[in-house]
């Protein structure tokens, strides 16, 4: 099955301890609807979102995801493909519970194909993705 090759699973306090050393670059992205992401999400997470058509156009690979990337960003972003990639939506579990062909399975796919490093931040329930907003936000202010 596809969804057995892509990402792995990253805990939430394993993000903090990364965003807080700052001895890698780490690329977030949420992947819920944009109502939810606007309403909270983790500062710096570029919000790539499920459309019908984005899914149809990564699958038939007329979007590089690099590019969808740049385009969903507020600015412009430094992409390394050796960067950390932490993909997170609303109730994914973990990478081996996900249909082949949704949207999170499709987008994690292209990512690993671009990027060393991609995991889905496993289990974060919205609680604990408001726990991460705040510890991001205490880690973004210090710097």
């Amino acid at each position: 099955m596809a969804h057995e090759m892509i990402g792995t699973q990253i805990v939430t306090e394993r993000l903090v301890a990364l965003l807080e050393s700052g001895t890698e670059k780490v690329l977030l992205i949420d992947s819920r609807p944009f109502v939810e992401y606007n309403t909270s999400h983790i500062l710096e997470a570029i919000n790539i979102n499920c459309s019908k058509l984005m899914k149809r156009r990564l699958q038939q690979d007329k979007v590089l995801i690099t590019e969808l990337i740049q385009h969903s960003a507020k600015h412009k972003v430094d992409i390394d493909c050796s960067q950390k990639v932490v993909v997170y939506d609303q109730s994914s579990q973990d990478v081996a519970s996900l249909s082949s062909d949704c949207f999170l399975t499709v987008l994690l796919g292209k990512l690993e194909k671009s990027f060393t490093s991609v995991h889905l931040l496993a289990g974060a329930d919205a609680t604990e993705r408001n726990w991460l907003c705040v510890k991001c936000q205490q880690y973004l202010s210090k710097a």
